[in-house]
């Protein structure tokens, strides 16, 4: 299958197929020498996610120092938060999840799997994120290569504004 790459306001399709993203393989298993990389903002198709073992490739190509995950929304962490079943929540999780962002931002990858927020970050993801980052997600920032690639900018634009009010509540 082709990897979409969906950058917000426009399309390109690139010209090579991701097998292991697809075929889901022990660690122990898998040589990250022999996955095929895919480039800094490239996304699977909607539903799919990026596999350990090319998420395990990216991050020892990629090299970046790891950082702790905390909490950096500024509110309080909630066992309880409703945005655990939110639909729209549900919705940007799994545009980061089909996402290579997802590979430098997991915890449970080890090493390097967290830098600056961690999609393992419990009870919910996005607290781990700061406001900078939720900016980078969107686009507002001169990070050209950081935004989070979906088809639909709009509605992660309004998931992250929504995100930001909570916060300053």
């Amino acid at each position: 299958m082709a990897l979409a790459y969906n950058a917000p306001m426009r399309r390109a399709i690139l010209p090579w197929v991701l097998l292991a993203a697809c075929e889901p393989r022990a660690a122990e298993d898998t040589d990250v020498h022999a996955v095929e990389l895919p480039g800094h903002n490239e996304c699977l198709p909607a539903g799919e996610a990026m596999s350990d073992a090319v998420c395990e490739a990216v991050v020892e190509h990629d090299g970046r120092l790891p950082t702790t995950s905390a909490n950096a929304s500024g509110t309080p962490p909630d066992a309880d938060d409703p945005r655990l079943t939110d639909p729209e929540y549900q919705w940007l999780a799994g545009e980061v999840e089909r996402c290579t962002c997802v590979c430098c931002h997991s915890g449970a990858l080890g090493g390097p799997g967290v830098h600056r927020w961690d999609f393992d970050y419990e009870p919910v993801w996005i607290d781990s994120a700061n406001d900078w980052v939720l900016q980078v997600f969107m686009g507002n920032t001169d990070e050209y290569d950081q935004t989070l690639p979906t088809d639909d900018p709009a509605r992660l634009q309004a998931v992250v504004e929504r995100e930001l009010a909570r916060r300053s509540e």
